[in-house]
């Protein structure tokens, strides 16, 4: 599946092909990659590659509505969708008609698009209300474009009075741009006056309004993101009231780059390597190194800082390529370089071996070795070189260079002779070093010296190795002397290798020098010696030498290098940097003599500055001395300084780098009163002011204080020095000190307003109100004045009033920029009442109240006064002593006010339930308090019950099962409705709401007062208490009732089995108990069930065995020798079995067989007997062996004896006497050891032999189809003849039979080849003859497979056992799978005749078969059977239990959905406005099953809710129709009656006419039906009487009853269409025709209220219309089902019946109280007034064909539920519901249905 995924290209690419969302892999699709590259150089490794797959999902984009006050700043985001939010981004926005687009950052400009895609709307206007706006987003992936719903989303409204500022965004933000990117950050707020906005970076710089980086108000603008942008930024915003701050955090990023230098570096074997890493970008989280693509290796190399590595000494292990890889957060990049080997030293590949061997075969001795440049080979023959024109033609010595490279080189010796063995050495050169590698070649044969061309030559002081130069093997001793004395081993002198080598420290010439005596003595005695001259030289020791050290450019010097001791002739040579000195710098090496050299200067330039190596060598040693030349080079520029300008708030740098030796100093300084004569040092710089190391001056950013001459000098103590001075320009923009500011006047004052401009004139100043521009007039005047930094503008405004409340602004502008002062006046008044009172909330003991802040007068607000009092009878009447008094201060945290969306609330405690409330409350600031508003009346919620249900019982039902029941609490304690009831269940000890070991049911209805509880434990104690609840919660629980469920059987089979054989007839068996959690009761003991396990065909009873046992462990005796048993165990309780554990085997011991089964003796010849029988019938163990005894008859010596395999069965003994009797008998062998003889055969030899049969008579059992072969081997003398017979003929060599000379082979048994078959053999001296009964086994018949018993998730199979076949069945292989799954298998043994397979899905169909097995093979399958498992998809609930609402919310108690019986495993939740047309809302596509809250709703609001319910079994979904509550609590009208009306109809929307049409149309059906009912009811009637004449009366009082019931909930029945399922899953065999009637009398209802004109959305309504049944004057009421005494006409009751059976038959059989549980919790009516679902009328529809079922309902408020007693009054039905049928309904309750109505309520979409 993978591979499908991934497809790897043969050019390096991996291919990711388009896949479905259901084959996303996150180990595939999101995921990092990297791909590896290697050749002769190394490996590389790629950066990441993070792939992150996206799958395409349908989305939409939303913008929510804001609201701002006037003047203000709104806010209007673009809502993206979650899954889709990495990829989409905002491109645009509309304003109407108009674009806007990011980016735009025009001083002054009202529309502005943050970074983040929010829209800003900047000095909110009215107009700008009545604009609709839309956002448009782009997919970065797909290219896709998707636009919001363009709308009137902004509301504006006037301040009435003084308000600090309150943010409309987070006060703490994060941003992360591309660097280059430009950037807008917002802070947006509400306030009144309008709020003034500051700008600050967190280096406590504050931020202008020009530049690159600039403020405009609450949007900081930054064009062109560099990395020094990243970091904190603050807003303040602050009006006179108040202030607030916003944060937020800016990360630049910058795609990350990295350079690796040298790319090449090329080094000797054992220089030192450096490569360094550079990493650009931003942010960078870490850096690491690779080696070829790997991790580096520990010890390889070092890193000297993380971006620089270090290699000490290269050798071959380090080549190949570096890479250095940096890592951001989402981004990686590498560079690589190569480390390459230049001169290496030679490092041997292939080396020989030291070997012996005898004279004349060839040898050859190879060795190579890999090395830059490529090394030579030196051969030595114990020290001296080796080459072919000495050693003569016998000798081939070759090199040559392999594919690798390495060097081969080889000695090749065409017949070896003694005097070729010795110590031979391969030694590989080159430039850089010198490798080598000894052994010796032992040739055997007396010892050789031989002599030596030259001496051997040392250096004085160090060592010298004297090696003896002999050949022959072996020697027995190597002895050494000099000058007649001999050596040893001493302080100076070493021997090695057995005194073959000598080795002398510290060579003194004097003493050491001469010649050297070697003696060599062989194994045979023979003794050779030989002679060895050592020479020793003496190396140059060189004086050390020094350059001056003040030498400068221009100046001449020589240094000599001189020799103090050392043999001549001595050469000289000079280096510079370990390299030949070059020409170009004219440098004179002169001789000076034999032991000293001259090194001359004319003159020295910066180009001689280095290192000088002075080398002397003589035939001893090379040796060197170095020393440093240093020039002083003066100060030159490599970038002078120039004049830079720039605009004020960008960033400028004047470059000013400078060389020489030493390096220079570079120092900055600036001009005093900008002269440039005056120079000061920049020492303590600002901080926005940075001096770099390279002598470059920066200014982050610039202003005019940083403007003037400076002047850079460097200087490096050589010469004067150099220096140069520049300016620096800064041309500043129009700019104010501040963007923002707020002035307040009282009414009637006079207000100045003054406005200071800073910038390069000339400056233009233009003041503005409200965005018109303001000239001189009677009240305002302006002025001007002229001011060093700019130019000062006064606005004054006579005689203020509340009309010059408002923002002014003052717009400056030059050559350089624009900007703009806004300045918020507010002229102050008296406040208003508080606004809009309203309760958002209510609660039994408190309530919400929420306002408007009414105008204050622009005079802060000091308070407010809430007064509440109890009733609405004294209305006016405030002065009353319980009138209660709230005075809340404005500004104080610990007061239980806060602000929701302008809005402020308070919440009013210690209130009583259910109790009328009025309010009113006024506002206070420091002139005055307003007036009261009007009261405001509410009334409080009800509280959860206080009392606990009573009478909790509980009765036990089966061993996992438990009824419980109960009482309602008293009625004084419910605090409202009893919705029903939450029955908790736990281990005794354990029970706790809050616990994870506690269980819970949930109950809905107040008279639903019971529960069945099943799948408890068995024999465990429970603890058990229910809750009662209301729509508010649960009560108080009741008094625990504690219960034992019933003793079980152990679910679980004993543990950790193990067995192991004794002996041969015993054996050892042990267990541990089964887990504690599943004995299901007392365990009294265990069974151990055995029996040994047939291996072969042979027909054998082999029955089980039990042994009964109370510990842990026992023992089996009197087993059957060398047997496999195969064990099983169980454990049991009183109440039986449990389950029985799984087979182990378990073999017993060896012993010694039994004898033969039988054995025969005949003659052969006159000295021969040949003597067969057949294997033991009890081998007791692995027969190893056969022992035939011989012995005279009428001897006692010892017999003879003759041993044969295991698989030979006839034995020829020979050397006997003719005619002399002699007795015979066989024994067989185990491993144990000899087993028992049987009874001895006589026979004595003959010539004349009559004809005998060694074979034997014998019954086969064959499987079919095999082949057998009748071994027949006759013995006599003379040879016998042979013929075989089958069913007493003669049988010749035919197809399938084979007649051969000693046996009859018959091919493929089939189960006609059954029968006796002889052999008859005959000579001249007798005849005899053998038979063979073949029995042909076949595999077991097919067993019969039938269902016996199904559950929810299980079911019960059993079967007949078959015809084994002729051999013993040895199991079952049970095969089964779910509709739509794959086939599963279950071993069986071969005693079962019923298995049950659990674990199965809920109302699944399954299907299985069944085949048996025995050694010949599996039988046929079983026919295959379908069954399905109980439980059917969920049901519909009752609407009234499943939605509640409030104002804001609806609440969906979906654990009271109707599972079908089968548990609900998730709902998908989705909603919408009703009649909206609009897409479904999709809530939650997982909701678990339990309370489920629907928040942020509109009050008011009718909506439509489609949930669908998922189980097993299926799905259903269900629509439902709900209105929330207005905020007082009061319900809403239906949607039908809140429409407008149109004036113009189409003939279908009028009533009037399309009424009687309908009613026409129902009435012709009608008649129609009429007479087919007429037709069959003879039929129908005959049928009645024929049950009344079975003797099947009808309960009285089940008919009062039911016609009591059906009379009270007469007016509540609603009938829809259904579809009806019936029982197992079977299609009904009835017409839908002939299910549905409707009675020909019908009136019809149609609404009371007076006409109107219809539109097209009124176009669908609801008629009301009634039946009355053919006997509308009798006393009972006939039911769809009469109640029978005979079953075999019994049907299903409804729900209606079922709750009256529940009553009546509370104790019947547990099947009955099973099923009517079921009902019950499926039933969801009670009396508490919800719509009862009661009639079995269904309007005929088509079955659904897949497995969910949608179903529409519709409901209204609480109150449509209530029914009038008047027929006129009536409210249309509003609900109607599906449920399924479990029956098929019989043709006799058609026909009581036929004839018996009841009064129904139809309801008719038109």
């Amino acid at each position: 599946m993978q591979s499908c995924m991934q497809q790897p290209l043969a050019n390096g690419t991996l291919h990711f092909p388009p896949f479905r969302a259901e084959d996303y892999r996150e180990e595939v699709h999101s995921t990092t990659y990297r791909c590896r590259a290697s050749n002769l150089a190394g490996a590389v490794r790629s950066r990441d590659v993070a792939l992150r797959a996206v799958v395409r999902q349908d989305y939409e984009v939303q913008v929510y509505r804001a609201h701002a006050l006037l003047g203000n700043t709104a806010v209007l985001r673009c809502v993206i969708p979650p899954f889709v939010r990495d990829d989409v981004s905002v491109s645009s926005w509309f304003r109407d008609d108009t674009i806007i687009l990011p980016g735009s950052h025009e001083a002054g400009g009202r529309f502005v698009v943050t970074s983040t895609g929010d829209l800003l709307v900047r000095r909110a206007t009215a107009a700008d209300a009545s604009s609709r706006y839309s956002c448009l987003t782009l997919h970065a992936l797909t290219g896709e474009r998707r636009r919001s719903t363009p709308a009137q989303l902004l509301t504006v409204t006037e301040a009435t009075g003084g308000m600090p500022p309150r943010l409309t965004q987070r006060s703490s933000t994060s941003l992360a741009v591309a660097e280059g990117r430009d950037v807008t950050l917002s802070c947006a707020a509400q306030a009144n006056p309008a709020p003034t906005f500051t700008w600050w970076h967190e280096s406590g710089t504050p931020v202008g309004s020009s530049g690159r980086v600039w403020a405009s108000q609450e949007a900081l603008h930054i064009l062109g993101a560099r990395p020094e942008d990243a970091g904190r930024w603050e807003c303040r915003v602050n009006n006179a009231f108040g202030e607030q701050r916003v944060h937020a955090a800016l990360q630049v990023t910058a795609p990350l780059q990295v350079h690796v230098t040298p790319h090449l570096l090329v080094v000797n074997s054992g220089e030192p390597a450096t490569f360094n890493c550079s990493v650009s970008g931003s942010p960078v989280a870490g850096v690491e190194w690779l080696h070829n693509a790997e991790p580096l290796a520990a010890g390889r190399a070092r890193l000297l800082s993380p971006l620089v590595l270090h290699v000490g000494a290269a050798t071959r292990a380090h080549r190949g390529v570096y890479q250095c890889v940096a890592r951001g957060d989402d981004d990686s990049a590498q560079a690589s370089a190569e480390l390459r080997l230049g001169d290496t030293v030679p490092e041997l590949q292939w080396t020989f071996m030291e070997q012996a061997l005898s004279p004349s075969p060839p040898v050859s001795l190879r060795c190579s070795a890999a090395g830059s440049p490529p090394p030579q080979f030196t051969w030595y023959l114990d020290g001296q070189s080796l080459t072919a024109a000495q050693v003569g033609h016998r000798y081939t010595i070759g090199q040559y260079v392999d594919q690798r490279g390495d060097v081969v080189s080889h000695v090749n010796i065409s017949s070896v002779r003694v005097q070729d063995g010795g110590l031979y050495t391969c030694s590989a050169t080159n430039s850089m070093g010198t490798v080598s590698h000894e052994a010796r070649l032992n040739v055997y044969g007396p010892p050789y010296l031989r002599q030596l061309p030259q001496a051997v030559r040392a250096v004085a002081g160090g060592a010298a190795l004297l090696r003896c130069p002999y050949a022959g093997y072996p020697v027995a001793e190597v002895s050494w002397e000099r000058r007649g004395t001999p050596m040893s081993a001493g302080l100076r002198h070493e021997l090695r290798d057995g005194g073959a080598a000598l080795r002398i420290l510290r060579v003194d010439p004097a003493a050491d020098a001469g010649a050297y005596v070697c003696k060599v003595r062989g194994a045979a005695g023979k003794l050779v010696r030989g002679e060895l001259l050592l020479a020793v030289t003496r190396p140059p020791v060189v004086a050390p030498f020094i350059f001056p050290t003040d030498l400068q450019e221009g100046a001449r010097a020589q240094v000599s290098c001189a020799v103090s001791s050392g043999d001549l002739p001595i050469r000289f040579s000079w280096l510079k940097d370990n390299a030949p000195i070059p020409k170009s710098l004219q440098v004179i090496e002169k001789e000076g003599g034999d032991f000293f050299s001259l090194l001359v200067f004319n003159k020295v330039t910066s180009q001689h500055s280095g290192v000088y190596t002075c080398l002397a060598s003589n035939t001893a040693a090379t040796v060197n001395q170095s020393a440093h030349l240093q020039v002083n080079v003066a100060p030159q520029w490599l970038k002078e300084p120039q004049d830079t300008s720039t605009l004020e708030g960008n960033s400028l740098s004047v470059h000013c780098q400078a060389h020489g030796f030493p390096q220079p100093t570079i120092s900055w300084f600036r001009g005093i009163g900008g002269k440039t004569t005056d120079f000061q040092p920049l020492v303590h710089t600002p901080p926005h002011v940075k001096l770099w190391e390279n002598g470059t001056l920066s200014i982050q950013t610039a202003s005019s204080d940083d403007e003037g001459f400076y002047l850079c000098r460097a200087d490096n103590g050589i010469g004067d020095g150099i220096s140069k001075n520049v300016q620096v320009s800064i041309n500043e923009p129009v700019s104010f000190d501040v963007v923002e500011k707020t002035a307040t006047a009282r009414r009637g004052d006079q207000v100045m307003l003054q406005c200071d401009v800073r910038g390069d004139h000339p400056i233009q100043v233009d003041w503005l109100f409200n965005g018109q521009r303001l000239h001189h007039s009677y009240r305002l005047s302006v002025s001007e004045i002229k001011t060093d930094r700019g130019i000062s503008s006064k606005l004054i405004i006579n005689k203020s009033n509340r009309e010059d409340s408002g923002l002014y602004i003052c717009q400056a502008g030059n050559v350089f920029g624009h900007s703009e002062l806004l300045i918020h006046l507010a002229v102050q008044e008296p406040p208003d009442p508080p606004l809009d009172i309203e309760v958002t909330e209510i609660n039994s003991r408190s309530a919400h109240l929420s306002w408007h802040k009414p105008f204050d007068g622009h005079s802060p607000l000091t308070g407010y006064l809430i007064q509440y009092k109890r009733g609405i009878s004294l209305a006016n009447d405030w002065q009353h002593a319980d009138v209660v008094n709230i005075s809340i201060p404005t500004g104080l945290g610990n007061l239980r006010t806060k602000n929701v969306d302008s809005k402020r609330m308070a919440v009013i405690r210690n209130l009583h339930p259910a109790t009328t409330y009025q309010f009113r409350m006024l506002a206070m600031n420091a002139i005055e308090s307003s007036a009261f508003t009007d009261p405001l009346t509410v009334k409080t919620q009800e509280e959860a019950p206080v009392g606990p249900p009573q009478d909790v019982h509980a009765e036990i039902i089966k061993p996992d099962e438990l009824l419980i029941t109960w009482k309602p609490p008293l009625r004084d304690t419910w605090n409202g409705d009893i919705l029903g009831y939450i029955v908790h269940w736990g281990l005794h000890g354990t029970v706790n709401p809050e616990s994870n070991n506690t269980d819970s049911r949930t109950v809905r209805g107040l008279t639903n007062t019971e529960i069945l509880l099943k799948q408890l434990k068995k024999f465990t104690k429970y603890d058990i208490y229910v809750q009662a609840f209301n729509s508010i919660g649960p009560g108080p629980k009741s008094h625990p009732v504690t219960v034992t469920t019933q003793e079980g059987v152990p679910e679980a089979a004993p543990q950790e089995m193990v067995c192991y054989p004794l002996s041969s007839q015993s054996m050892k068996i042990s267990w541990s108990p089964p887990p504690a959690q599943q004995h299901g009761g007392i365990i009294r003991g265990y069974k151990l069930i055995y029996r040994p396990v047939i291996s072969d065909s042979r027909p054998r009873t082999t029955g089980n065995e039990v042994k009964r046992t109370t510990g842990f462990e026992t023992y089996l005796h009197g087993l059957q020798k060398f047997t496999n048993y195969s064990v099983r165990l169980l454990a049991y309780t009183n109440a039986g079995d449990g389950v029985l554990s799984s087979p182990i085997f378990c073999t017993t011991e060896q012993d010694v067989p039994g004898p033969p089964a039988a054995m025969k003796a005949f003659s052969l010849t006159s000295d021969s007997i040949l003597v067969s029988w057949l294997p033991p019938e009890n081998p007791n163990g692995i027969i190893t062996q056969y022992t035939i005894y011989c012995n005279g008859k009428h001897h006692l010596s010892k017999p003879m004896k003759f041993q044969v395999g295991a698989t030979t069965f006839v034995h020829e003994v020979r050397g006997l006497r003719e005619l002399e009797q002699f007795e015979f008998w066989v024994t067989a062998s185990t491993s144990v050891g000899e087993g028992e003889s049987p009874k001895p055969v006589t026979q004595a030899p003959n010539s004349r032999a009559p004809a005998r049969i060694a074979s034997f008579s014998q019954v086969l059992y064959i499987p079919l189809k095999m082949n057998a072969v009748l071994h027949c081997i006759a013995v006599g003398n003379p040879t016998p003849s042979i013929r075989w017979l089958y069913k007493k003929k003669t049988m010749k060599s035919s197809p399938g039979f084979t007649i051969l000379q000693d046996s009859l082979k018959i091919a493929k048994l089939e189960k006609r080849n059954d029968g006796n078959y002889s052999c008859v053999a005959k000579n001249l001296f007798g005849e005899d003859q053998i038979m063979y009964q073949i029995i042909v086994l076949l595999p077991p018949e097919s067993p019969i497979l039938e269902v016996v018993d199904s559950d929810h998730n299980s079911f019960e199979m059993k079967w007949m056992i078959p015809k084994d076949g002729g051999t013993t069945l040895q199991g079952y292989v049970l095969n089964y799978k779910h509709e739509h799954g794959s086939w599963e298998e279950v071993l069986l043994e071969a005693e079962r005749t019923s298995h049950i397979l659990k674990n199965l899905r809920c109302g699944g169909t399954y299907q299985a078969y069944i085949t048996a097995h025995n050694n010949v093979g599996s039988s046929h399958p079983s026919p295959t059977v379908t069954v399905i498992t109980k439980g059917t998809r969920p049901k519909i609930p009752n609407y009234k239990s499943m939605v509640t609402s409030n104002a804001t919310s609806l609440s969906l108690h979906l654990q009271t959905w109707p599972d079908g019986g089968c548990p609900i495993l998730y709902f998908v939740v989705e909603y919408r406005i009703l009649k909206s047309n609009a897409k479904w809302i999709l809530i939650n596509n997982s909701a678990p099953s339990r309370n489920f809250l629907i928040r942020d709703l509109q009050p008011a609001t009718w909506y439509e809710l489609r949930i669908t319910a998922h189980n097993s079994a299926g799905s259903t979904t269900a629509h439902f129709t709900s209105a929330t509550t207005t905020v007082l609590g009061a319900t809403v009208a239906p949607v039908s009656e809140r429409q407008n009306l149109k004036n113009t109809l189409h003939f279908y929307e009028d009533v009037y006419l399309m009424v009687p049409i309908v009613c026409s149309s129902i009435l012709m059906l009608s008649a129609g039906i009429f007479f087919y009912v007429a037709i069959h009811r003879k039929h129908c009637l005959q049928s009645a009487e024929r049950k009344n004449s079975l003797g099947v009366p009808e309960s009285l009082s089940i008919s009062k009853e039911a016609a009591e019931m059906d009379n009270k909930k007469n007016f509540q029945q609603i009938y829809s269409s259904s579809p009806t399922k019936s029982d197992g899953h079977h299609k009904a065999t009835e017409k839908s025709s002939e299910i549905y009637e409707m009675s020909p009398y019908a009136t019809f209802a149609v609404s009371p209220d007076p006409p109107r004109l219809m539109s097209a959305p009124t176009l669908d309504y609801t008629l009301q219309f009634k039946t009355f049944g053919h006997s509308e004057n009798y006393s009972g009421v006939q039911h769809e089902c009469s109640h029978t005494v005979n079953k075999k006409h019994k049907c299903a009751p409804t729900h209606v019946d079922s709750e009256r059976q529940s009553a009546l038959h509370r104790h019947g059989s547990i099947k009955q109280q099973h099923t009517k549980g079921e009902i019950r919790q499926n039933s969801e009516s009670d009396s508490s007034g919800s719509p009862s679902v009661v009639s079995s009328y269904r309007v005929p529809i088509k079955q659904p064909v897949g497995r969910s079922l949608e179903i529409y309902r519709v409901d209204s408020s609480t109150e449509s539920n209530e029914t009038s007693p008047h027929f006129q009054r009536r409210p249309m039905p509003h609900q109607f519901t599906a449920e399924h049928s479990d029956r098929q309904i019989s043709s006799h309750s058609r026909c009581q249905r036929q004839e018996n109505h009841d009064k129904s309520w139809y309801m008719i979409h038109v």
